[in-house]
Parts: C-alpha cells; structure tokens; sequence
C-alpha cells in the first residue's frame, strides 16, 4: 500500500474519530475530545503506512490535542485533518 492510499475501513474510522472529536471540543468536552484524538493518532501509526498522510494526522492530531481547553482552536484542527481525508 502506497502512502496515497487508504483502506476503506481506516478512512471511515479515522472519520468517525475525528468528526465525534470536532464535536466534542465544540461541546466544551475536552476530555472526551482528547481521548478520540489520542485513538485517531494511534490508528494512523498503526494502521497507515509510512509516509506524508500518516505523519500528517498523527503531528494534526498531537496539535489539536495540545489546544484544548480551546475547544474552536482544536475543532479548526480537526476539520483541516478531515479534508486531508480521501473521499469515499
């Protein structure tokens, strides 16, 4: 698998994680946002290759950790990682 691609299964985890995290930190539960960042990134390290994509989310999710209790700062983070997504 090379670094452009995704497996359906991942996309749509990764997906899930991040939109229920962007409405999390929008919420003001940033506890509950930080934990399915921290699960988004470990999926990215686990379950994507090497490459641009993977340091990518793994360095959006980190950031968008380190800006809660800014719950619009880390959602703004979470939506930039969103459109790095491929469609399904």
């Amino acid at each position: 698998m090379s670094d452009g691609e995704m497996p359906p299964d991942v996309r749509s985890s990764l997906g899930q994680l991040l939109s229920n995290a962007r409405q999390s930190a929008r919420d003001g539960d940033a506890e509950t946002a930080r934990s399915l960042l921290e699960t988004a990134g470990t999926v990215a390290e686990n379950k994507l290759p090497e490459g641009d994509r993977r340091e990518r989310l793994r360095h959006g999710c980190a950031a968008a950790v380190g800006a809660l209790p800014d719950g619009e700062l880390a959602a703004g983070y979470v939506e930039a990682m969103e459109r790095r997504l491929p469609e399904r």
